[in-house]
């Protein structure tokens, strides 16, 4: 069955976990396909890019509000004629998806140097906020950098930039495959603290407060801020025109309005352009 798959996608399967996925993936039907919203990479007029849920950024399920990215992205492209499709997957396997040229690419994602080797990033699509989260005030009291973390065992998503981050401070590090998940072990004490992005933490907050009450207790402290943008997967059909035509229309939505109108629909206010918005949060 794995014959009929390019050596070097099988590689990249077998070293990440997700051989499964792609044999479903390369055996579904056109019709299968079309439902599944997965398009064929380089295709001239849709553009396919992998989101992870990551709310209020790329929110699942949510037709009406799909998250800011999501609209940000799909008005950028509209404005080239191009149609954007976003399949929702797990962090790792849409990351896998857009390494292996599957899609054209991911919604978003961190800079990282040795992420250019398969990626071109777009102009910067605003600015997230790393925190520390913890129910225990006198972590926060005493952290000014990761590294005075190395006594504690912290919780990351798996794949996320933070775990290279955390595992690059020497830091103990526990993985999970979503922040309700590193909450949950917080709040059994099976983690001294988490380590993610702001918006989705705090997301999962909201929601887990709802059965676990103790959720109020957690705080959190800014670690850093940095940019974020889309990602064009080098192994994707004409990769540098496409991300040209991204950046193209990243700048008429800018000037035209729509990306403030956006980010108003989500309660966000843009802060210094061309970075984008800054996110309090």
């Amino acid at each position: 069955m794995t014959a009929h798959l390019p050596a070097h996608i099988l590689r990249l399967a077998f070293r990440t976990g997700v051989l499964g996925c792609l044999l479903v993936l390369h055996h579904l039907t056109p019709a299968t396909a079309q439902n599944s919203l997965i398009s064929p990479p380089g295709d001239q007029t849709t553009v396919t890019l992998a989101c992870n849920h990551f709310p209020p950024a790329k929110i699942a399920d949510d037709t009406a509000r799909p998250g800011y990215d999501v609209e940000v992205l799909r008005s950028a492209f509209a404005t080239r004629n191009l149609t954007l499709i976003t399949p929702f997957y797990p962090w790792k396997r849409a990351y896998f998806l857009a390494e292996a040229g599957l899609v054209d690419g991911l919604c978003s994602c961190s800079y990282l140097k040795e992420r250019e080797t398969d990626f071109l990033f777009s102009d910067p699509l605003g600015q997230e906020e790393i925190a520390l989260f913890t129910t225990r005030s006198e972590i926060l009291d005493t952290i000014t950098t990761l590294e005075d973390a190395r006594n504690m065992t912290i919780g990351v998503v798996s794949g996320y930039s933070t775990e290279v981050t955390a595992r690059n401070a020497n830091l103990d590090v526990i993985t999970a495959h979503d922040e309700e998940t590193l909450l949950n072990l917080m709040l059994s004490r099976r983690l001294d603290a988490v380590l993610s992005f702001k918006p989705p933490v705090e997301y999962a907050m909201h929601e887990l407060q709802k059965r676990r009450p103790e959720t109020v207790d957690i705080k959190s402290k800014v670690i850093s801020t940095s940019p974020y943008y889309s990602c064009i997967t080098r192994h994707t059909q004409n990769a540098d025109e496409l991300l040209e035509q991204l950046n193209i229309g990243l700048e008429i939505i800018q000037e035209n309005g729509t990306y403030d109108k956006i980010l108003g629909k989500y309660g966000i206010s843009s802060g210094a352009k061309p970075d984008g918005p800054t996110f309090n949060r």
